[in-house]
């Protein structure tokens, strides 16, 4: 019951938190955003009513991954929507500023109705609260073994951040592997290429996609900022799957032994 900040292993929730509003009816995969939320930024730009949902979660928006890492230091395009793969944290934010305005709740409330009340995810939300027990926290560690300090960030980013244990992201992950709340439809979106990586690696909608041969598949997503390394990967087929905590900038040189250990010739393909 460690609690860990998860990095990216966020956007797989804020993920499904969408589509199982897309699954209710309460939301399209493929309306443009700016119906619900115009970023002052992009007000002018001529993509600005290009976007949808599904562009953001197969990463498709065309923003860079943060607005700090553009030239200007602002949110702009650097290609037309849905014409080819852009890994994007601004497009997630973009996401959840929708999201708000349309239903009137923060999305840490609506995760809550929809997957961490249900799941009886106790222990995850997207930000540090008071309830939040601080001495089951995973310090973050350097490669030297120095730690971090803590940064509690207190409100929702829905690409980054999250704060979540192994309990309850692996019981996350097994209600995907149930397609608990999610129409058949959706759920082949999920796992159904939508844009090339490369060679044997697409991504569907909120997950990596890996090409494992015979028509075989894996879905994954992984997480790194300081003092943080997490992988999580899905054989849904077999109904197999690993996830991997860890709490120091190198944690991903474990994650060979473990996934040829587990997985066996899937993990290599993956790897």
């Amino acid at each position: 019951n460690t609690i860990f900040n998860v990095a990216s292993l966020t956007k797989p929730i804020t993920a499904i938190v969408t589509l199982k509003l897309v699954s209710l009816g309460k939301w399209n995969l493929d309306d443009p955003l700016y119906k619900y939320w115009i970023d002052p930024d992009i007000a002018k730009s001529p993509y600005l009513k290009q976007f949808t949902t599904r562009h953001i979660l197969s990463h498709q928006t065309g923003f860079p991954n943060w607005r700090f890492n553009s030239k200007s230091g602002k949110l702009d395009f650097d290609f037309a929507p849905g014409t080819q793969y852009q890994y994007s944290g601004e497009g997630f934010e973009y996401l959840r500023k929708a999201l708000e305005k349309k239903f009137r709740k923060p999305l840490n409330q609506l995760a809550t109705e929809l997957v961490f009340n249900p799941l009886k995810m106790s222990d995850t939300k997207y930000f540090w609260d008071k309830q939040t027990d601080s001495t089951r926290f995973a310090i973050g560690y350097d490669p030297k073994g120095q730690p971090y300090k803590t940064i509690k960030n207190n409100t929702a980013n829905a690409a980054d951040d999250l704060l979540t244990t192994i309990t309850d992201y692996g019981t996350f992950m097994t209600s995907l592997l149930k397609q608990e709340g999610l129409t058949e439809a959706i759920y082949k979106n999920i796992t159904s290429p939508q844009v090339i990586v490369k060679k044997d690696k697409h991504f569907g909608l909120g997950f990596v996609i890996y090409d494992l041969g015979n028509s075989r598949y894996a879905i994954s997503h992984g997480g790194a900022d300081k003092g943080c390394q997490t992988l999580m990967i899905l054989l849904p087929q077999s109904g197999k799957g690993i996830l991997i905590f860890t709490n120091v900038d190198d944690g991903h040189k474990v994650y060979e032994k473990l996934l040829t250990h587990y997985l066996g010739s899937d993990g290599s393909k993956i790897i």
